[in-house]
Formats: structure tokens, sequence, C-alpha cells
């Protein structure tokens, strides 16, 4: 990305994060690829980068941050490079199944007739046929999804891409970075979803400490 391109983004993110009240990071000084290793979006590629990062803290249980993501894969001699801009909550409020949602694309349903997973809901045939959803506890993300509310939003959006695990969830466009207003946008919807997930956590007791589930450790508010 040139110089020219890179101060556009940072200036972005200057004004999202005066608009909200966050914390402005130009780079990510936080460590952060540790927390999102586990995430497709995050697995493919090489030359990974986070570049700008606001953040907002919660206290000890909560962070939400917003980041262009970017990595390169290469085949032979061609080389694509994807960019992003990506939600991210880390939340106690949170116990999410692992799961991934995505734009069905006409391969996946080549892939569904062999017998690829894909959770369809008779209930939401419209949120069915825009999304594959795939996971490994069936029932627990059937749970989490059986929200109308929510479902009728994904009924009208057909881009986006969720990814969620235990604490952790992670909101994208892939290979779309945001202008300003979308960024909003994208917080805003992030934090509804949090919202609609947290009210399908059954209770529990949490732990006075994360150390037990070998958590990194959270990124240092300023």
């Amino acid at each position: 990305m040139s110089k020219v391109k890179r101060d556009t983004r940072q200036l972005t993110y200057e004004a999202c994060a005066k608009k909200l009240q966050w914390t402005l990071r130009p780079k990510d000084d936080t460590g952060m690829l540790k927390w999102l290793l586990d995430f497709q979006l995050f697995k493919r590629g090489g030359r990974k980068t986070f570049s700008p990062m606001m953040i907002q803290h919660h206290g000890d249980l909560e962070f939400t941050c917003v980041f262009d993501y970017a990595y390169t894969v290469s085949s032979g001699k061609t080389t694509v490079t994807f960019r992003q801009t990506v939600y991210f909550k880390y939340s106690k409020a949170l116990a999410l199944p692992h799961f991934i949602m995505v734009p069905e694309k006409w391969f996946h349903r080549i892939g569904t007739y062999f017998g690829m997973q894909d959770i369809d809901f008779v209930e939401y045939p419209v949120f069915s046929q825009n999304y594959l959803l795939r996971g490994e506890d069936e029932d627990y993300i059937r749970h989490h999804f059986d929200h109308p509310e929510m479902i009728r939003y994904f009924d009208k959006q057909k881009f986006y891409s969720l990814e969620g695990m235990n604490y952790l969830m992670v909101l994208y466009v892939h290979n779309v970075v945001m202008p300003q207003q979308q960024i909003m946008q994208l917080v805003t919807i992030g934090n509804s979803l949090h919202n609609f997930f947290a009210d399908k956590t059954p209770g529990i007791d949490l732990p006075e400490d994360g150390t037990e589930y070998d958590m990194p450790p959270l990124p240092a508010s300023d």
C-alpha cells in the first residue's frame, strides 16, 4: 500500500476513533494476532499486517477492536493481497460455539451435495440460501442463531462473514476495506450481534481470571 493510501486510512481511523471516543493505535503494538489465530480468516496466507487499529476497553471483561487486516497468498508466480476491515470482540458475556458463517457461493452448494456441512433453518429459508454456516456443535449453533431480528438483517445483507468461539467474535466483509461511514456501521452491527449472542448465553459462573483457558493477556489500555 502506498504512503498516500496509508495516510488516508490513518485519517479515516482518526475520525472514527474521535467520534466513538476509542483509542487509536497506528499499528498493532498489542500482539493482537495471537487472539485471532484460531479464526479461519487469520489462518490464510502470510505477510499478515494490522494497521491502523482502534480499540475500546470495558474493564477486564470486554474489549472491542476494529482494524484493517491484510494477508498475502502466493501460488506459483502469482501473488495476491487481500485487505479487509475487521470488527473483533472479546467479551466474557459470550459463550459461543465454534462456528463460521460466510456468503454462500456456487462451489459451496457443490460441496454440500457431496456431504460438506451447511446448517440450514427451515424457518429461515432466505438466510439459509444466502449463507453457509458451519461448526462443531450444531445444536448449540442453532440455539445462538435462532433470533428472528438478527436473521432478518442477514436476509437483507448477503455479504458479511462472521466467526465465533468461546469469548471471541469477528465480523468482516472479505476483501473490502471500508470507508468511514461503513466502519461506523460495522461497529453498530458488531455490537448488536454481541448483544444478541449474549442473550443466548446460559447462566454460568465465570472464573475470576482467564488463566485456566490459556488466553492471551488483555491489550493494555492507555
